[in-house]
């Protein structure tokens, strides 16, 4: 990907799924999670480990499939071998789906 193809995608996006999210600040998934609503982005926290507990304002979904209207982006904070059924089930729920992120050793769920 060109730093023009990311910038492009970045400012089209308004809301982001982050799948994975942890609920601990000191995880990843929730400080990138915290900084990109901080940055303006309609963020949807996803695990289903953490369904219906709050973070950030926002209340964890368990699901992709559960969030409504759509996201523009998918940003995956999984182990390697989690990521493919997140990302058949990103491009089922969201066949407009921009961009599907994958966060290189991803938290786990």
């Amino acid at each position: 990907m060109t730093d023009t193809l990311i910038k492009d995608v970045l400012t089209r996006t308004r809301r982001i799924a982050v799948v994975g999210v942890s609920p601990n600040p000191a995880r990843p998934s929730h400080y990138v999670a915290e900084y990109l609503q901080q940055k303006g982005y309609d963020v949807v926290p996803v695990n289903p480990m953490h369904a219906g507990k709050e973070v950030f304002g926002k209340t964890i979904v368990a699901t992709l499939a559960e969030i409504d209207p759509p996201v523009q982006m998918v940003d995956i904070f999984r182990r390697s071998e989690d990521v493919p059924p997140v990302v058949d089930e990103a491009l089922a729920a969201f066949p407009d789906l921009d961009l599907v992120l994958i966060e290189s050793g991803g938290d786990n769920l």
